[in-house]
């Protein structure tokens, strides 16, 4: 049987099993451009004491969020590439309609000539709708990107958009879909930005790579103290057991 302390304790193994997964998943994506660090906290359980303990004996519920902390932006000299300088978000959509938000603003003129990013998701404007430049060789080789999301061709002045520069009210409800997209399940109505696209840039990932051995370290250390608790406890157990059978 297992006692109350021996189950918090194989939870708290379990979660820090999790957060050294995070972590090594921040690392693996300290050069991703506008990867968001993923952080795992612990927080007391929704539930009463009592029903927990008569449930599954967890008294904290344990959680992993993104942390939305700005990455720096750092300049590539490459005329498609844009760096979001706010809180605010782009808006792509998939061939299949669904649409995200990202901050990777790493683009590209597809064959049919709609901005795209370099993984083919569309790129919205402000009013929902995908950005076309033109088709086939009336597609311009060059545009230009205002600080309010504007896109201009420089050769014949004509402009398109606004890019969609979402401002959303709970950005720590999106969910990550992998490879920087974010999927937002209360479908949340953000506001329009008003400027802070930066052409020739693009944000880096905010995983502070020192920051994270230090924290793995420190993970590594708890695993094993907690290991050592768990242990102290079931030989403890097993000496009032063989106390009481005397």
């Amino acid at each position: 049987m297992t006692s109350y302390s021996e189950a918090i304790l194989i939870r708290g193994l379990s979660f820090l099993s999790d957060k050294q997964a995070a972590i090594a998943n921040n690392l693996a994506n300290v050069d991703t451009a506008s990867f968001k660090r993923r952080i795992s906290v612990a927080k007391e359980a929704s539930h009463d004491f009592q029903s927990m303990l008569d449930a599954h004996m967890p008294a904290v519920a344990y959680s992993e969020q993104s942390d939305f902390g700005r990455g720096i932006l750092r300049e590539t000299g490459n005329r498609f590439d844009i760096a979001v300088d706010g809180s605010f978000w782009l808006r792509v959509r998939n061939a299949s309609g669904q649409d995200y938000y990202t901050r990777n603003g790493q683009l590209q003129i597809n064959q049919n000539g709609e901005v795209v990013t370099r993984d083919g998701l569309k790129l919205l404007d402000n009013a929902g709708n995908p950005i076309q430049v033109g088709a086939g060789d009336s597609a311009p080789s060059d545009f230009v990107v205002s600080p309010n999301g504007t896109i201009q061709d420089p050769t014949t002045g004509e402009s398109w958009g606004p890019i969609a520069m979402v401002d959303l009210p709970e950005p720590e409800s999106l969910q990550p879909v992998g490879r920087g997209l974010y999927a937002d399940p209360k479908q949340q109505e953000g506001k329009q930005a008003g400027d802070g696209v930066r052409q020739g840039f693009l944000e880096g990932s905010n995983v502070d790579s020192l920051q994270e051995l230090v924290a793995m370290i420190t993970v590594e250390r708890s695993f094993s103290a907690t290991q050592k608790a768990l242990n102290a406890a079931s030989r403890l157990q097993e000496n009032i057991i063989t106390n009481v059978l005397r």
